[in-house]
């Protein structure tokens, strides 16, 4: 049973989570260094236009926990990892929550971890602005483990992650499931950033949604010559998915363009871009992604 938890990254997501978790525990630990706690403390996080009521701790402060959550941006796991050293003990399960397919390998090599699991998340529509949070989804988890069995800690948490109110799918295929994910993000998240718009944009028949399409189609066509196959009833899903979400709502990146924040244009133009390049397929759409999303952070 999963009584305590720990969330490195305090970003849209990591408010989300720490908020809902507390309907199961409220042995909840921020971790976070001493500036940004100072920040955090300062400034007050609103949370769907009420306070927040958060237990932040320094990375020296952090005690094991039984479930610890990556939330940071991609940028930040170097230094996340870092700071998670406290809060694992040979019980803790992990669970990386970013996106792309490479982050659970990070985790492990940082800290050896005795129980990782898998994991993607969807289906929230959580926006950032400042210190205000904002979500009417809280949206989805699936999970597992990589060698596709059903082990204690799935069953854990699945039961924690069911009783805070969240959907849970156990997958035996974990990592077509992340592959999966990083397809939907290759394109809604790119075309709702570069051409500037909320989930209405691509939720419209137009230029975004036919461009979030070509960019899928094409993470498709680099993911099957990596031997993982995506079929299109598989993308078809994840549109109607975007298609129930709150038209006001952003992807992740176009939070970050709108605030200038990094983008995560490594993980998903550059490896479909890097991909289609090794294996002789055309990908225009992320190609015209990829060169606008680098020269906006050279403008910075």
């Amino acid at each position: 049973m999963i009584k305590s938890v720990a969330i490195i990254g305090f970003g849209a997501i990591g408010v989300l989570y720490a908020t809902e978790f507390r309907k199961v525990t409220d042995d909840i630990q921020i971790i976070a260094n001493q500036e940004r706690i100072s920040r955090y403390q300062e400034q007050g996080v609103l949370v769907n236009g009420q306070p927040g009521s958060f237990c932040f701790v320094t990375p020296e402060e952090a005690r094991p926990v039984d479930l610890l959550l990556f939330t940071t941006k991609f940028m930040g796991l170097p230094e996340a990892l870092q700071y998670a050293k406290n809060a694992v003990s040979d019980d803790t399960i992990v669970l990386s929550c970013l996106n792309g397919t490479i982050s659970e390998g990070m985790v492990e090599e940082a800290l050896h971890p005795k129980h990782l699991l898998y994991c993607t998340v969807q289906g929230m529509d959580t926006t950032r602005t400042g210190t205000n949070v904002v979500y009417q989804n809280t949206g989805s988890f699936t999970i597992g483990e990589k060698d596709g069995s059903i082990s204690k800690s799935v069953q854990a948490v699945e039961s924690f992650l069911k009783a805070a109110g969240f959907g849970v799918l156990v997958s035996t295929d974990i990592m077509t499931q992340l592959w999966s994910k990083w397809m939907l993000n290759v394109g809604v998240n790119q075309a709702c950033a570069v051409y500037n718009v909320p989930y209405e944009g691509i939720q419209r028949p137009g230029r975004e949604r036919t461009a979030m399409i070509d960019a899928m189609n094409e993470a498709r066509a680099v993911a099957a010559a990596e031997g993982i196959m995506l079929s299109e009833e598989t993308r078809d899903r994840w549109i109607a998915l975007m298609d129930s979400l709150a038209p006001d709502g952003e992807p992740s990146m176009k939070q970050d363009t709108r605030e200038g924040r990094p983008t995560e244009v490594g993980l998903f133009a550059d490896v479909v871009c890097s991909l289609g390049a090794k294996h002789g397929i055309a990908t225009p759409q992320n190609d015209y992604f990829r060169d606008y999303l680098h020269a906006r952070k050279e403008q910075q």
